[in-house]
């Protein structure tokens, strides 16, 4: 009994182990961002069509994506044009976003909110700013801020890799093992812990065996040291198949030593 009392704790300690990575990133790694220029500036009287540029440098642990909203005491202005929203990649960097009418309006809010793959709302930021669009005749064309063009041409390549019209599908065996690996994640845990609570005493130290590389990783994590979500999630999905493989073949051996012993004994 005290040995599988320790065998149950270090599977809870697998569970918590496995856990503790995930709350530590969900607290310190979420979305922030800041917008540190806009083209025009507050203000501004601009012609229908022109575009309101937004300048946003984040840092995100995940892919995000940035949409735009205007208001005008306090009502949302539904006809806006805004900039489409292309999921641009996880970690610090710098995104592009821009809104425009194409009748005259005058807006004094704008709200800038972030959104995760599955269009999950991450956080919003409001900045108060009064900008006009007109009717302007006969005006030339106005001139962008110099950081305007290279990230126009920046976020059309995030657009470009986002929506491949002919993206690469995987291949058949690989869905195959992706399937596999997922589905032997409660298949090793379910077939752990039965035969921990119905081998003999004899067998349990074979069966304690797929423990034994986990138990350090949980330790790592428990201690401060962290792990980071995605090599969890590489070690669950390449260690687990390779123990569940491990248990059937313990288990497979001891259903023939029981069934040699059995015809063995005298009856």
């Amino acid at each position: 009994m005290p040995l599988l009392t320790t065998t149950l704790a270090i599977l809870l300690l697998l569970l918590v182990g496995t856990l503790s990575p995930l709350a530590t990133e969900s607290k310190a790694g979420g979305t922030t961002y800041r917008i540190v220029a806009t083209d025009p500036g507050p203000g501004a009287t601009i012609a229908n069509g022109d575009k309101l540029y937004l300048r946003i440098n984040y840092e995100s642990p995940v892919p995000v994506r940035f949409q735009i909203e205007a208001f005008r005491q306090g009502l949302r202005q539904e006809d806006a044009i805004t900039s489409s929203t292309p999921p641009y990649a996880a970690g610090r960097g710098e995104a592009l976003a821009w809104i425009s009418f194409s009748t005259p309006i005058r807006v004094d809010e704008l709200r800038v909110t972030a959104f995760d793959m599955e269009w999950q709302e991450l956080r919003h930021e409001t900045i108060q700013m009064v900008v006009t669009w007109e009717e302007l005749e006969d005006v030339a064309a106005r001139s962008l801020a110099e950081w305007v063009g290279p990230m126009v041409k920046h976020h059309r390549q995030v657009f470009d890799q986002a929506y491949d019209p002919q993206p690469q599908k995987p291949e058949t065996l690989f869905d195959l093992f992706f399937l596999f690996s997922f589905m032997a994640i409660p298949a090793y845990l379910f077939l752990q812990i039965k035969m921990l609570t119905r081998c003999p005493s004899g067998w349990r130290k074979y069966v304690i065996a797929p423990l034994l590389p986990i138990v350090p990783l949980c330790l790592y994590s428990l201690f401060g040291l962290g792990m980071e979500t995605a090599y969890w999630i590489i070690f669950l999905f390449r260690y687990f198949p390779a123990a569940l493989a491990y248990l059937m073949i313990v288990w497979v051996v001891k259903w023939f030593y029981d069934r040699r012993q059995r015809t063995a004994s005298p009856r």
